[in-house]
C-alpha cells in the first residue's frame, strides 16, 4: 500500500517573487513583439500579435508551478513535487545523498529564502532542487540531512 506524502509548500514570497518576475520579462517580451510586428515585419505577419496575445499566460503558468512544488522530510527520505500539468515526484533516501548545497542568489538573499540542491551519490548529478525555502528551513534541513549521513 502506498503512503500518502504530505507536501510542505514553498514559501509565499518565493512564489510571488518569481511570477512578478516572470509577469515583467512577459511584458518586456510583448512590447518588443509588438513593435517588431507592427513597425518592421511585413504585413502578413502582423497575425503574429495572437502570440502576443498569449504571452500573459506565463505568469499564470509560473505561479502555478511554484504553487504546485512542495517537498516532504521523512524518516529516511526526502521527497519533491513539482509539476503544472505533468506532476512528478522525486524521492531521495539519505543514504544515497553525495552532498548537499544550500543555493543563494541575489533574489533568495534579499528575500532571505534559499534552495537546496542534493546530489545523488554514485552519479555525482543534481537529483533535485527544493528552492524557495525560508533560510533559517534551508539550513535546518541541510543539518538534518546531514546528520542523517552519518548516522
Amino acid at each position: 500500500m502506498a503512503e500518502t506524502i504530505v507536501f510542505e509548500p514553498l514559501q509565499r514570497r518565493y512564489v510571488i517573487a518569481r511570477t512578478a518576475i516572470t509577469g515583467a520579462l512577459t511584458l518586456v517580451v510583448a512590447v518588443a513583439a509588438t513593435a517588431t510586428v507592427l513597425f518592421v515585419a511585413p504585413e502578413t505577419w502582423r497575425q503574429g500579435l495572437i502570440a502576443v496575445v498569449l504571452l500573459p499566460g506565463m505568469p499564470l503558468l509560473t505561479y502555478l508551478s511554484c504553487n504546485r512544488r512542495g517537498y516532504a522530510l521523512r524518516e529516511h527520505d526526502i521527497a519533491l513535487r513539482k509539476g503544472v500539468f505533468w506532476q512528478r515526484q522525486v524521492i531521495q533516501p539519505f543514504v544515497r545523498i553525495q552532498h548537499i548545497e544550500l543555493a543563494r542568489g541575489p533574489l533568495e538573499k534579499r528575500l532571505e529564502l534559499a534552495g537546496l540542491r542534493i546530489f545523488s551519490a554514485g552519479t555525482g548529478a543534481e537529483t533535485m532542487t527544493i528552492p524557495g525555502l525560508n533560510l533559517a528551513t534551508a539550513q535546518r534541513i541541510r543539518s538534518h540531512l546531514l546528520d542523517a549521513q552519518n548516522t
